[in-house]
């Protein structure tokens, strides 16, 4: 039977033991994302394999769902799902920090392009080029709508459930330009033969993507930021990366 002094003991090698424990392995078994986009679109194809792998090699399974962008930010900003896929660098900027407990993993997921889409030439310069037009986006990109709320008056703004519903009313005439990513976009169009009307007017300037966190995984998104340089490093980024391209390419080869 041990004595109180061995009971003091033991419990405060348990205590020790515990804290050195590594972080990922305290009781974090699985972790779920979510994303405003079907996991099939490009940024989700890139992202979802770079954060199974960073979590697996920190003792952990990763899983990634798709809701609406709206709904998505509501589930992961809450902490009812553990992160957000992909949102802008200056996500909490663009969205007036209404979301907080969001962190982000610092260590950029990848580089994407905006376009500007239309059913007819347009000229397009600047975004003061559009005040004459009715404007569809997808609802919930807050980088977007922090723009054209800018540059447009409201009642010219659409904000569409999701990229191919924005795609649509364009082609059937209820908008005149969509603003979407320019990869996505070239996807649909390639897809599609009833957005067969839609041409890409121009490649707008790139946008640097990240994934986020809810705070509760502080420590631990610092571990898959940490992990994801390691991996940039190693090369099994790259060869991510390559891989979703070379996909893409082969099943659009006009992209």
């Amino acid at each position: 039977m041990l004595s109180n002094s061995g009971i003091k003991l033991c419990t405060f090698c348990f205590v020790i033991l515990f804290l050195l424990t590594p972080f990922s392995s305290q009781a974090v078994e699985d972790i779920t994302f979510t994303g405003g986009q079907p996991l099939n679109q490009y940024q989700p194809s890139i992202i979802v394999p770079i954060l199974t792998e960073a979590f697996k090699r920190n003792g952990i399974r990763f899983k990634a769902v798709h809701h609406p962008s709206l709904r998505s930010l509501a589930y992961s900003s809450t902490g009812n799902l553990d992160g957000e896929l992909h949102r802008v660098y200056s996500f909490h900027k663009v969205s007036g920090d209404k979301y907080p407990d969001l962190i982000r993993i610092e260590s950029e997921m990848l580089t994407i392009w905006q376009a500007v889409f239309a059913t007819q030439k347009i000229r397009f310069e600047t975004w003061d080029d559009l005040k004459e037009y009715r404007v569809g986006y997808s609802r919930g990109r807050k980088n977007m709508e922090k723009i054209l709320h800018q540059f447009l008056p409201k009642d010219q703004i659409v904000a569409a459930n999701n990229d191919t519903h924005a795609f649509k009313m364009l082609s059937d005439g209820f908008i005149d330009v969509v603003v979407s990513e320019s990869r996505l976009g070239d996807d649909l169009l390639e897809g599609r033969s009833h957005f067969s009307n839609i041409i890409k007017i121009k490649k707008v300037h790139p946008v640097r993507i990240y994934s986020y966190m809810h705070n509760k995984h502080q420590q631990l998104a610092e571990s898959i930021a940490a992990t994801i340089e390691q991996m940039k490093k190693d090369g099994s980024y790259t060869r991510i990366v390559r891989a979703v391209n070379d996909s893409f390419q082969s099943n659009y080869p006009g992209n």
